[in-house]
């Protein structure tokens, strides 16, 4: 198992810098401009450590009093002093970014490539562009216990751009109301980014907000941003016909970097780059040299790798019902909740526009009854038809249902043409509401009504209707109706998985041997309301699911909305309130041990939020004994695993797909804190061009009293199989992507009239509405 990095050796023990004492690092900066460009400064615990990037004889400006300092008690000191030595090595690139170094690929643009395999591009095209773009960072590694080195890792990505004027854009037909301009030449200190455009009139862009309150910029001054956002806006107008063909040879161009072994590749070519660049002069006395990549490897002594066993799905409360396949398991024993589902004989409101109403119909019959798929067997020289079905029970059959019923309710599209889609079906709800409450609804809408802004979205608008009635809801476009039988019977699975959790079901759990009283697992996250990307009109609503040790799904929660100076006072009193209400609800006791894990997907900027979860530990669980561990899990970091072993699976065309990707379940230790997550295997990687998967990295606050890491990460793992929105498990644990779904909905929510999410906290509390 190798890294995307490289060992670097230093040529001494010790080094000689230069301190001097400052309480806080506010005077940092303004030290450093008045001593650039002879000194590299660090500041750490209350001192500034200075190393001349010049010969001592050569400095203009002294500084602090020399001091000979042990290379491994300042190893952070000398990754920090590699990272800044990394632009004079790479002078002659284009640099995009300092922290971490950034730059861009010389020679490789991918639109220019994609423009000659298809014909009568319009010439704005040219102006867009994609470079690979190569990241390298010094980072701290410690793959064995005490024995921390400097690794320089690479992380490999792509760089948009949008070089065409703004003038040219609209006059080619771009709407660019609502998307952000960069200015061209930002100056030193100053943001890349203004703000959002208003419109454009004779060379002045007038923005609807911006930082530091400026109205209007001059055209000359900014480009497009280059999000994918604003490549899709403009290409799909631009392009017409061609943008998906577009699309697809731009997979086919990024695979060239992004696979296992296209990156491989460049790692090679980079450690041949480094080794003639070495050695780097990090110091007068103090130099740096790359020596290869970095390995993991185990030994007889200790173990850098674990692979965790394959995650068993469960499917009674007694653990003796297992399958290694969620959907064979419910297949053969029934979902988890069976005996004690509480909607025996659910009513399932199905609104749909009466232009697909025969396609509907058999959908339908198919989810309620099944789908039979013959085929052809030979067996002691007789030919026979064997039932080959993945969906041949029926939602009813296959969940323990009794008699479900199946409400239909039509759109009469054909003679509403003068009212928009969404108004036709927020009506068609409310008469529903006045006459009946059903457990659960399904709502099928139109392709091209699906692709209508969340105003005018007839899907959104039937959802936040529904919600606030305490009525999950599960969306269908049209299209999906009409998928071949072989197709559709992987969509009804999925379909009847969501759809029974949504009522409260219960589809499985995992393995877990609880050895004390309680364990909860809980995922903290947030989600940005206003949509705005400056930070006077942001609004926050922190969201919290929580789960016992098994997977079982307790409740979520939202927190009131609030500002970001607001937000660590109401995170400290839901948190309480939740722990309090779990406390009551699991009946703890004194003297009861008690395991509280926490998942937050990333760092709040300038917030500890593990302090603030510890302070709601404490007070809440004073009479008991609590084990507290708080981790960060992330796909957010500079660090990738390959498996030179792995040669990946064979396609039908001869490709293979997941090659250098290493299996599901592989666990590396990366620092006493921390390790890596492999939870995309070969086998769930979907294509042969797919990216090279990205592990998680868990880091485990240092505050935390529950320190077995190697559990805490197999139960990570063991998270990322409860998604109950798909069969296969998810690319990270669903303590972080229940939260992220949850984000993503109520941010879309949020632009429908008289939307309210207070009833998901009431009626809704329990149900996994979000999936």
């Amino acid at each position: 198992m190798c890294f995307n990095g490289f060992k670097v050796e230093l040529s001494a023990n010790t080094f000689t810098a230069y301190v001097q004492d400052m309480p806080d690092n506010r005077g940092l900066r303004a030290l450093r401009e008045q001593l650039q460009p002879d000194w590299f400064l660090h500041w750490r615990a209350g001192k500034v450590y200075g190393i001349p990037k010049v010969n001592v004889s050569q400095l203009t400006q002294s500084f602090g009093k020399p001091v000979e300092l042990k290379c491994d008690e300042h190893l952070q000191l000398l990754a920090d002093r590699i990272n800044s030595a990394l632009p004079d090595i790479f002078y002659q690139y284009s640099v995009f970014r300092f922290k971490p170094f950034t730059f861009l690929a010389q020679k490789e643009e991918l639109v220019s490539s994609i423009a000659t395999k298809i014909k009568d591009l319009p010439s704005l095209i040219s102006a867009f562009k994609i470079k690979p773009k190569f990241a390298l960072e010094a980072k701290l590694v410690e793959l064995r216990h005490e024995e921390t080195f400097i690794g320089l890792f690479l992380r490999l990505e792509t760089r948009w751009e949008i070089l065409a004027s703004l003038s040219d854009l609209q006059n080619a037909g771009v709407n660019l109301q609502d998307l952000y301009v960069v200015r061209r030449q930002p100056q030193p200190g100053q943001r890349r980014l203004v703000g959002k455009i208003s419109h454009i009139c004779e060379g002045t862009v007038n923005l609807l907000e911006s930082f530091d309150g400026i109205t209007s910029i001059n055209e000359d001054e900014v480009w497009l941003e280059g999000s994918k956002t604003s490549f899709v806006r403009c290409l799909k107008t631009l392009l017409g016909d061609n943008y998906d063909v577009f699309e697809s040879e731009r997979f086919i161009q990024e695979a060239n970097f992004l696979t296992g072994p296209a990156l491989d590749n460049i790692l090679t070519r980079m450690e041949t780059f480094l080794a003639k660049k070495s050695p780097m002069q990090l110091a007068p006395n103090l130099s740096a040299y790359v020596k290869g990549r970095i390995e993991a490897v185990n030994d007889d002594s200790y173990q850098t790798v674990i692979s965790a066993s394959p995650v068993e799905y469960c499917f009674d409360a007694a653990r003796t019902k297992r399958s290694l396949y969620a959907w064979s398991g419910i297949e053969k024993y029934g979902p988890f909740s069976r005996e004690i589902f509480s909607k025996k004989s659910p009513e399932i409101l199905v609104i749909f526009p009466d232009t697909v109403q025969g396609a509907v119909e058999n959908f339908l019959k198919s989810f309620r009854d099944g789908i039979s798929i013959k085929k052809k067997v030979f067996q002691d020289g007789i030919e026979y038809w064997e039932e080959n079905s993945k969906y041949s029970g029926g939602f009813a059959k296959i969940f323990g249902l009794v008699n479900p019923k199946l409400t239909l309710r039509q759109i009469p599209w054909l003679n509403s043409k003068q009212k928009p889609p969404a108004v036709a079906y927020r009506e068609a709800v409310a008469q529903v509401l006045e006459k009946t409450m059903p457990d659960a609804a399904i709502v099928i809408v139109l392709d091209e009504h699906a692709r209508l802004p969340d105003s005018e979205n007839p899907y959104l608008q039937s959802k936040a209707l529904l919600l606030m009635a305490g009525i999950p809801v599960q969306g269908i476009r049209a299209s999906t109706l009409g998928q071949s039988r072989y197709s559709l019977q992987y969509t009804l699975q999925n379909l009847s998985v969501a759809l029974y959790a949504k009522m409260n079901g219960l589809p499985w759990t995992v393995d877990h041997d609880l050895t004390i009283s309680d364990e909860l697992v809980i995922g903290i996250g947030n989600c940005e309301l206003s949509g705005s990307r400056f930070f006077e009109r942001q609004r926050f609503v922190g969201i919290t699911t929580v789960f016992r040790g098994d997977g079982n799904y307790l409740l979520g929660n939202l927190s009131q909305e609030c500002s970001y100076s607001e937000y660590p006072n109401i995170l400290k009193t839901s948190t309480v309130s939740i722990l309090q209400d779990i406390k009551r609800r699991n009946g703890w006791q004194p003297g009861d041990t008690i395991r509280l894990v926490f998942h937050a997907a990333r760092p709040f900027k300038n917030l500890d939020v593990a302090d603030i979860v510890a302070q709601c530990v404490a007070e809440v669980g004073e009479e008991q004994n609590i084990e507290f561990a708080f981790l960060t899990v992330s796909h957010e970091h500079p660090f990738t695993l390959l498996d030179k072993s792995q040669q990946g699976i064979s396609l039908k065309d001869g490709a293979k797909k997941g090659q250098l990707a290493p299996q599901r379940g592989i666990i590396v230790q990366l620092g006493r804190y921390t390790r890596l997550l492999c939870t995309n295997g070969p086998a769930l990687v979907k294509m042969a061009r797919s990216p090279l998967p990205t592990p998680l990295l868990i880091h485990l606050h240092p505050q935390s009293t529950y320190r077995d890491l190697t559990y805490l990460s197999e139960q990570v793992l063991k998270f990322t199989s409860l998604s109950w929105r798909s069969l296969l498990p998810a690319s990270k644990p669903v303590t972080i992507y229940y939260s992220e779904l949850i984000a993503e909905l109520l941010a879309r929510l949020r632009n429908i009239r008289d939307w309210s999410p207070a009833l998901l906290n009431i009626k809704l509390r329990a149900s996994k509405w979000f999936l």
